[in-house]
């Protein structure tokens, strides 16, 4: 028996709710709201990007944005008691990376502007500057959810991903 991956949460705003299986490239890990779980998401990411045959250069970055997704989508799931797991999935498509982080709370994450001596917040600041993109979504079809994602030029990866 191989349980069936949870799917990526519909967008209610999302003009065409098909667009996830446009992306050639995909991968998804589920992981408990431990303290070690961005560790474990980066070591994830690391290992599909080596098998997407991404440039090590280009790593570092998703490794960063993997990093500060997963560590905000643990913290609001501990800070609210939730016993649920923390979602992440990748989509490539040899020209850019999609990354949806799914947590079951509905606080969306906000941009601080931190000071040079503090000991957090700089996270989303460091994604801005890193994707293209980025924003969060609240499912309909389960509500108190959310997904927050990012989209990322991949141009290290290869064009031909047939």
């Amino acid at each position: 028996f191989t349980p069936v991956p949870p799917r990526i949460p519909r967008d209610p705003k999302a003009q065409d709710h098909g667009w996830p299986n446009r992306w050639p490239l995909r991968t998804q890990l589920e992981l408990a709201a431990l303290d070690t779980a961005p560790g474990c998401a980066r070591a994830h990411a690391r290992a599909v990007l080596w098998e997407w045959k991404a440039d090590d250069a280009a790593a570092d970055d998703v490794l960063l944005v993997v990093s500060e997704l997963v560590t905000n989508a643990v913290a609001t799931t501990q800070k609210h008691r939730r016993p649920d797991p923390v979602r992440l999935w990748m989509l490539g498509d040899g020209a850019s990376i999609l990354f949806l982080v799914w947590d079951a709370t509905m606080p969306a994450p906000v941009r601080d502007i931190a000071t040079p001596d503090a000991e957090y917040g700089r996270g989303l600041a460091i994604v801005e500057a890193l994707c293209v993109r980025w924003g969060a979504y609240y499912p309909d079809e389960r509500p108190g959810e959310k997904v927050v994602w990012t989209l990322m030029q991949a141009a290290a990866l290869p064009g031909d991903v047939t």
